[in-house]
């Protein structure tokens, strides 16, 4: 193509025709510039494709995060919830009347010291943050995931806190009874009952109970609060996800 623009110029200026030459070559320049922008709005193009590709891909990460985040807060805010009820079990039987210690004991021990640790999925906005693909996300999503991550970190933070209180009462509770699988053990072993005689830190046993499952109760509940913010957030952001998707 070129060898055969050069001939056209080449016998342009062997006839003599130097306007017609000029134009020609004026002509051919607009050709190569139009080439230009069409050859960059093509490679324009098609790197716009790659980024709403890539853009969609992390929607999807995005999405699937969420949604999992959506069931295992839900989760955690029914076992929650449970803990809370059976607690308040425990509380309204102060109501009546007849209460002996070793009932308040039994019903005390019965109480859950186990419970999961609330964790969320964050592996995708770390990912946009590494890599710097966050701009590709539209700045209303952003800002809301950027609030959930913040809020996410304080949930945890303040669980982790006071687990740390309720971990220093559990090591004293370890102290008095051992393993709180110990009285049940020792049902059919009458003399290492005796022995051990745990029935003198009863007193002891009930309050450090008490302190424990109050603090517990306390975390809980502020846990469920800050669960349920961050689910209607979440929520928020996966409706938004959805509308970009389908723009």
């Amino acid at each position: 193509m070129i060898k055969f623009f050069r001939k056209i110029r080449q016998n342009l200026l062997m006839e003599n025709k130097t306007g017609k030459y000029f134009k020609y070559a004026i002509g051919e320049i607009v050709l190569v510039v139009i080439g230009i922008l069409i050859a960059l709005q093509i490679n324009n193009w098609n790197e716009n494709q790659k980024l709403k590709s890539r853009t969609q891909d992390y929607y999807a990460q995005l999405l699937d995060d969420l949604n999992n985040d959506i069931i295992s807060t839900q989760s955690i805010i029914k076992e929650f919830s449970n803990h809370q009820k059976e607690y308040n079990n425990y509380i309204s039987s102060y109501d009546k009347k007849g209460l002996t210690p070793i009932k308040a004991y039994e019903q005390i021990s019965k109480l859950a010291l186990i419970y999961s640790p609330i964790t969320f999925n964050t592996n995708t906005i770390e990912s946009l943050q590494g890599s710097g693909d966050i701009g590709l996300i539209p700045s209303h999503i952003r800002n809301k995931l950027m609030n959930l991550t913040r809020l996410q970190k304080t949930t945890i933070k303040r669980f982790e806190d006071t687990g740390k209180g309720q971990l220093e009462i559990t090591q004293k509770l370890s102290g008095l009874l051992g393993a709180t699988t110990l009285p049940k053990r020792l049902v059919n072993q009458p003399e290492m009952k005796k022995f051990l005689n745990i029935d003198k830190n009863l007193k002891e046993l009930i309050l450090v109970y008490e302190g424990l499952h109050r603090w517990k109760s306390i975390a809980q509940l502020e846990s469920i609060d800050r669960l349920e913010n961050i689910q209607k957030e979440t929520g928020v952001i996966i409706e938004l996800i959805n509308k970009e998707q389908n723009k």
